[in-house]
C-alpha cells in the first residue's frame, strides 16, 4: 500500500507546472500551429498528425464533458437514488448509437424522432419570441417615442422600419412582383446585402482574432526563454519540404528515364 502511495505521489508530481513543462508546452503549441498552417502549402504528414491529434483531443474532451455533466448527474445518480423514470430518456439516447450497427440500426429512429420532435417544440416558440416578436417590437418601439428622440435617432428608426418593410415585401410571394411591389422588393435586396455583408465581416473579424492569437503565441515562443521554438520548428519544416521535393523530383526523373 505504501508503495502504491509513493508511485501515485511520483506520478502526480509529474503534472506540477514547472518551467520545463512550460517550455515543452510551448514547443508542442508552436509545432501543432505550424503543422496546421503547413496545409496552406500542401497536404503532408505533419498536417495529418496535428489534425488527428486535434480531433482525438476534441472527442476526448467532449466525452468527459458529457460523462461528468450529463450522464453521471442526470442518469447515474438518479438511478442510484432509485429514480427509475430516467431509464426512458437514457434508452432513447443510447438508441442513437445503434445506427452504427446495421442489424439494429432501425432502433435509432425512435431516438431521432423524439429528439427532432422535442427540439422543434423548443425551437419554434423560442424562434418566434426572439426572431419574430422581438424584431417587430424593436422596429415599432422606437417609433412610439419619436417626440423625445434626436433627429439622427428618428432617421435611424425610420430607416430600420423602412428596411424591414422592404425585406418583407421581397419575401412576400402572394402578390406578383411588378410595379411598385417590384421596386420595394428590389430595395429590400440592398438591405439584405448590407446585412449579409455585415454578418460576413463580423465572422471574418472573429476568425482573424483567432489568427492573431496564433501569431502572438508564435512570436512569444520565438524568444530565448523557449529555446527559439518557432524558428527551429519553422526551419525544420521548410527543410523537410525542400528535401521531400528534391527526392520526389529525383524519383520522377528516374522513372521517366526508365520509361
Amino acid at each position: 500500500m505504501e508503495l502504491f502511495a509513493n508511485l501515485w505521489a511520483w506520478f502526480s508530481g509529474l503534472f506540477v507546472i514547472t518551467p520545463a513543462w512550460m517550455t515543452l508546452g510551448a514547443w508542442v503549441a508552436v509545432g501543432l500551429t505550424i503543422f496546421i498552417f503547413s496545409f496552406l502549402y500542401k497536404d503532408n504528414p505533419f498536417f495529418k498528425i496535428a489534425e488527428h491529434l486535434y480531433l482525438g483531443a476534441g472527442m476526448g474532451w467532449w466525452f468527459q464533458v458529457y460523462l461528468y455533466s450529463i450522464f453521471i448527474p442526470k442518469v447515474w445518480d438518479p438511478l442510484m437514488a432509485h429514480q427509475w423514470g430516467v431509464i426512458i430518456p437514457a434508452v432513447l439516447g443510447i438508441s442513437l448509437v445503434t445506427q452504427f450497427i446495421p442489424r439494429i440500426s432501425w432502433m435509432s429512429r425512435y431516438g431521432f424522432t423524439f429528439m427532432m420532435g422535442y427540439g422543434a417544440g423548443l425551437a419554434v416558440p423560442a424562434g418566434l419570441s426572439t426572431d419574430f416578436i422581438a424584431q417587430i417590437g424593436g422596429t415599432i418601439e422606437p417609433l412610439s417615442r419619436m417626440a423625445s428622440m434626436t433627429p439622427f435617432a428618428i432617421f435611424n428608426s425610420l430607416l430600420v422600419a423602412f428596411g424591414v418593410i422592404c425585406v418583407l415585401f421581397y419575401f412576400f410571394f402572394s402578390v406578383e412582383h411588378k410595379g411598385a411591389v417590384k421596386k420595394v422588393s428590389s430595395i429590400g435586396i440592398y438591405f439584405l446585402m448590407i446585412y449579409f455583408g455585415a454578418a460576413f465581416g463580423n465572422t471574418v473579424m472573429a476568425r482573424f482574432s483567432l489568427l492573431y492569437g496564433r501569431f502572438d503565441e508564435l512570436y512569444t515562443y520565438s524568444g530565448s526563454n523557449y529555446f527559439y521554438a518557432t524558428q527551429v520548428i519553422l526551419i525544420s519544416m521548410v527543410l523537410y519540404f525542400v528535401v521531400h521535393a528534391l527526392a520526389n523530383k529525383g524519383k520522377k526523373g528516374t522513372s521517366e528515364e526508365a520509361a
